[in-house]
């Protein structure tokens, strides 16, 4: 090989690489949304696991655990119910049902985690009704007094949660998931009963493809949901193939850039992901989640570390990956977090906290002896202090002291990563005014 053909097949090299790494950044969020929707989709009827065909509902009929692997940091405090929605030919409604005394949000995204709107007691209250989903663009009539919400994508992800104050009996949390109703418009109003969910193993585990098959998937994803407004940057792609229908036709040496380019795109995501937000003792705060503008890096790092991120008025989800003196969190050690005796979150709209334990690579939570996977407003038998602040202990050995065993949190014996989650905040949290406490190393 001459010299000028070595320089011409670098440029080729250096021009594949920088491009599909744009490419990767822009597009890791609706990249995680459409391999979610491809999987969750993928059955003939609803199953208890949240599976279910497009446009019918699938209701996750157990909290979630360890053994749960479907998408990074899900909850150990609803029950989810969720759909996946195609509003390309008509609008969809839902039906929610009257809702008391307890937290619950439909949340519905579009395909680049772009919130659409958040149903929720806070913002439509509790008496129930129906709610129009459609396309941006969609001119046709409903029904007189319906409200009707706007999606840039024809696919929206509905992810519904309903809060479970009592762990030990959700009979009437299961029976509020069941009268849920999604139909498309033309069956309003009486469409969309769900049938009782076929029992399934457990729910599925998502693989994500990897190098070039990264960039065909990609490719595949950008053509069937363009968003006018990102033209300019993603027709940049073009050139690569990227949202042009070419990836596979490319030269090896633009392939072996490809590979490269995704693998470098994962570790820059990774790293934004553990830094994204705004930092206050030790946690990043999301203030921004389901409102990214063309922050593409901020939404790839926040669905990285919690696909569909709700938005900030209906529940802040600090997380932190370090103790007190920016050293890395290890379950071969102890620390220990003390909570305040108000946490300030609405009662009033079913409003409650907790801080769950997750794997700090995988971001999924941790099998451990006594079966605890958070702790907070609903757990049972925890000690507080006298002037009401919880002592939270943290480690992967476990406590001899009983007090410390009640207020225990299991660590893997690995490097793990927490996540507070305060469900329906109050305006001090969502301003930035409150803090949460620092976690300190046990010496």
């Amino acid at each position: 090989m001459n010299q000028e053909q070595s320089a011409r097949e670098k440029a080729e090299y250096d021009f594949a690489y920088s491009t599909a790494l744009n490419a990767a950044i822009y597009g890791w969020a609706p990249f995680i949304m459409d391999v979610s929707m491809k999987l969750q989709t993928s059955v003939d009827v609803p199953t208890d696991n949240g599976q279910a065909p497009i446009n019918q509902f699938g209701p996750i009929r157990r909290l979630w655990d360890y053994r749960d692997r479907s998408y990074a940091t899900p909850n150990n405090d609803t029950l989810y119910l969720q759909a996946w929605v195609d509003v390309e030919e008509q609008p969809a409604v839902i039906y929610i049902p009257p809702i008391l005394n307890r937290y619950w949000i439909e949340q519905v995204l579009d395909m680049y985690t772009e919130s659409v709107v958040d149903l929720s007691d806070s913002t439509v209250g509790s008496k129930g009704g129906y709610y129009v989903l459609a396309k941006r663009g969609w001119k046709g009539k409903i029904p007189a007094d319906l409200p009707i919400y706007y999606s840039r994508t024809r696919f929206m992800w509905l992810a519904g949660r309903i809060g479970v104050p009592n762990p030990e009996d959700i009979s009437l949390e299961l029976s509020l998931q069941q009268q849920f109703r999604l139909m498309p418009l033309d069956q309003y109003p009486h469409g969309g009963v769900q049938p009782m969910p076929k029992k399934s193993a457990g729910a599925p585990t998502v693989q994500f493809p990897e190098g070039v098959d990264f960039f065909v998937r990609l490719d595949q994803i950008l053509s069937e949901h363009p968003l006018p407004e990102d033209a300019p940057l993603v027709d940049t792609f073009k050139r690569l193939g990227i949202s042009s229908g070419g990836v596979e036709k490319l030269s090896a040496n633009q392939k072996a850039a490809l590979v490269a380019a995704h693998k470098d795109a994962f570790n820059v995501v990774f790293n934004a992901a553990k830094n994204t937000g705004t930092p206050v003792n030790g946690w990043n705060w999301e203030f921004k989640a389901g409102r990214y503008g063309t922050d593409y890096l901020l939404r790839a790092a926040v669905n990285m570390n919690s696909v569909g991120l709700n938005s900030p008025e209906r529940a802040m989800y600090p997380k932190r990956y370090v103790d007190s003196n920016g050293e890395r969190l290890h379950g071969k050690y102890a620390y220990t977090l003390t909570m305040p005796a108000h946490v300030p979150v609405k009662i009033t709209n079913g409003g409650f906290w907790s801080i769950t334990m997750y794997d700090a690579q995988d971001r999924f939570m941790v099998e451990n002896e006594i079966k605890r996977y958070k702790i907070g407003t609903v757990t049972e038998g925890i000690k507080r202090n006298e002037d009401g602040t919880l002592t939270i202990h943290i480690s992967h050995k476990q406590p001899t002291d009983a007090r410390q065993l009640a207020n225990w949190l299991p660590a893997p014996d690995d490097y793990f990563m927490l996540q507070c989650r305060l469900y329906e905040p109050e305006e001090s949290v969502v301003e930035g005014a409150f803090k949460l406490p620092q976690m300190d190393l046990v010496e």
